[in-house]
């Protein structure tokens, strides 16, 4: 008969094996089945995510001979998660966006979100009769860009990344005011996590309509986005507001700015700013500002690519880093 821990082992790995084919199918019937009839790839990617990480979050029996499974599933829920962060950026004129993303861990919590759609208003228009008022339907497409950061590291803020990339997917298909988007997801963000062990989400929302040049923006408790004009002058783009999750009826206010051709707004993560070096000085925000200023002039890319190699010879890799450049042409 071969030893107790033997069949321990044979057992685990026999159990293992058909929860990770259960997860599977239902993980690959499921994504399938959703990207069919709803149409939305980020809906069934994320559901893949969710399944993913679910075969690591479900409990199993501690032995050392697990460790490179469940690293494999790690790496297996990583590929899920860096396919969501890359999704492609809707591709709109008078825009030139540019991104990069780093995870501190095998899984992280930052997030971006892309979503564009056409908004229809009615403005006046002069008519040419007395006391009639002509209406001119003014339609144009917009982009609305989120920034996020899941208070936490590891599988559990990768799962509350998974779902509220989701609710902003969803409630962006009905909704355009940056604050009634961040005010559904806070409702239905908070009923999520009330009972989970992570506490909040940081968000800042950008929408940005490139043929009038108009930005709207508000924020829930995220480091401020910043605007760079063609001259250096540096615009912050802060505003109060909640983080997502603390208080279901919280609520947030739009804050509206002209942009200008030529303009480079900065969306960033703390874990760009809050990089510290051998002496504990933070790379702060007033390192990046100087970086974005001073290059205005150079590509998006080769800016990511400067800012990344600063941040990096400054201080060790310690939280998820993102950065979006978003270019109006």
């Amino acid at each position: 008969m071969p030893p107790r821990r033997a069949v321990i082992l044979v057992e685990h790995d026999m159990k293992f094996n058909r929860r990770l084919f259960g997860y599977l199918v239902i993980y690959v019937g499921g994504s399938v089945y959703l990207a069919f009839h709803s149409g939305n790839i980020i809906t069934a990617t994320l559901f893949g995510l969710i399944t993913i990480v679910g075969i690591i979050a479900t409990p199993t029996p501690v032995v050392s001979d697990t460790h490179a499974t469940t690293a494999s599933d790690l790496r297996m829920a990583k590929g899920v998660q860096e396919a969501i962060m890359d999704l492609p950026i809707p591709d709109i004129a008078g825009l030139k966006i540019s991104r990069f993303y780093l995870a501190a861990s095998w899984v992280g919590g930052d997030f971006t979100f892309f979503h564009s759609r056409d908004n229809t208003r009615f403005a006046p228009a002069d008519s040419g009769i007395t006391g009639v008022v002509k209406l001119m339907n003014q339609q144009e497409t917009f982009l609305s860009i989120s920034i996020g950061d899941v208070a936490g590291h590891g599988v559990s803020s990768a799962l509350i990344m998974a779902l509220t990339t989701g609710l902003f997917s969803e409630v962006a298909q009905s909704v355009i005011h940056p604050a009634d988007v961040l005010s559904k997801v806070n409702t239905h963000l908070a009923s999520h996590i009330s009972q989970s062990d992570i506490r909040y989400v940081t968000c800042m929302y950008l929408t940005i309509y490139p043929k009038s040049r108009r930005l709207q923006y508000c924020r829930a408790g995220h480091p401020p986005a910043f605007i760079v004009r063609q001259n250096g002058d540096c615009v912050d783009l802060d505003a109060a507001g909640v983080f997502l999750g603390m208080y279901a009826d919280e609520n947030y206010t739009n804050t509206e700015l002209p942009l200008y051709p030529g303009d480079r707004i900065a969306l960033y993560s703390d874990g760009i700013t809050e990089v510290r070096n051998p002496t504990r000085d933070e790379f702060g925000i007033d390192r990046l500002k100087e970086l974005i200023v001073t290059t205005r002039t150079l590509p998006s890319e080769t800016v990511l690519s400067q800012l990344k190699e600063q941040v990096s010879a400054f201080g060790p890799l310690n939280d998820d880093q993102t950065v979006v450049l978003v270019d109006i042409t």
